[in-house]
């Protein structure tokens, strides 16, 4: 089955895997990482803004975060742009999607969606 969501609703998702599912990546050593300009400029764009919410907007600017694998000898990365959002989130189980929509989900699905945009598919879990 596949769902079709617009791009609020994918952003959506995206926003609130960022909430719930950061953490869980850092089991898998990736750490998060952003040009601290974007982010300051982001910044000054949200306002009573949480976390989350500059790093949606760095992506709304045009910019892009950095999934690093802090395990690996090189620090692979991986660079995340809104493009990679929008058509990575749409990847994830239908099961999962449909839990971050109803607001059902855990750090499971935050982290499933997570790696479905910075890596293409679930490659961990």
């Amino acid at each position: 089955m596949e769902i079709k969501l617009e791009r609020e609703e994918i952003l959506s998702v995206f926003h609130t895997a960022l909430c719930n599912g950061l953490a869980q990546m850092q089991y898998y050593g990736i750490a998060l990482d952003y040009d601290k300009d974007d982010y300051d400029s982001a910044k000054g764009k949200v306002k009573d803004g949480c976390y989350e919410d500059v790093l949606m907007q760095v992506l709304l600017d045009g910019k892009s975060l950095l999934f690093v694998d802090e395990e690996s000898d090189d620090s692979e990365f991986h660079e995340v742009f809104l493009d990679d959002v929008l058509t990575g989130v749409v990847k994830a189980d239908p099961d999962v999607l449909f839990n971050i929509i109803n607001e059902r989900d855990d750090a499971f699905d935050a982290d499933y969606v997570l790696q479905c945009v910075v890596f293409g598919e679930v490659i961990y879990g």
